[in-house]
């Protein structure tokens, strides 16, 4: 997984924006694959262990192939992930890590761990 790292505006309501540091992967094809493969397998493992349950598995079989392929094909789709993002709150002036998951994706709403405020992470043009 190749890392690269942005500086982008990190915006609350009333004040001037910040900075943050964001560090993104960079997913090859072959780590799509096997985060993919990674969910379905999830997912009939849920499914195998539902089947000798009485009532449950008419629902939890179907379901756990049907989320797993779901799932699977989410992060097929995944080009870029969010490793870490530092920055200061523009409202307190706390110097923190920020907690952030998932897919790449402009804008993305984030939460001060001091001041609990919400906070905005935005692109620059």
């Amino acid at each position: 997984m190749d890392v690269r790292s942005l500086e982008l505006p990190l915006r609350a309501f009333g004040v001037e924006p910040g900075h943050a540091r964001v560090e993104l992967g960079a997913l090859s094809q072959a780590d799509r694959l096997r985060r993919a493969g990674a969910m379905l397998g999830i997912g009939l493992a849920i499914s195998i262990i539902a089947i000798p349950i009485p009532l449950v598995h008419l629902v939890l079989v179907p379901g756990g192939v049907v989320l797993g392929l779901l799932f699977g094909l989410m992060r097929l789709n995944q080009r870029e992930v969010f490793r870490r993002v530092e920055g200061s709150c523009p409202v307190c002036d706390t110097r923190q890590t920020f907690t952030v998951m998932g897919t790449f994706r402009l804008p993305k709403k984030l939460f001060c761990a001091s001041c609990h405020r919400e906070l905005s992470l935005e692109s620059t043009s």
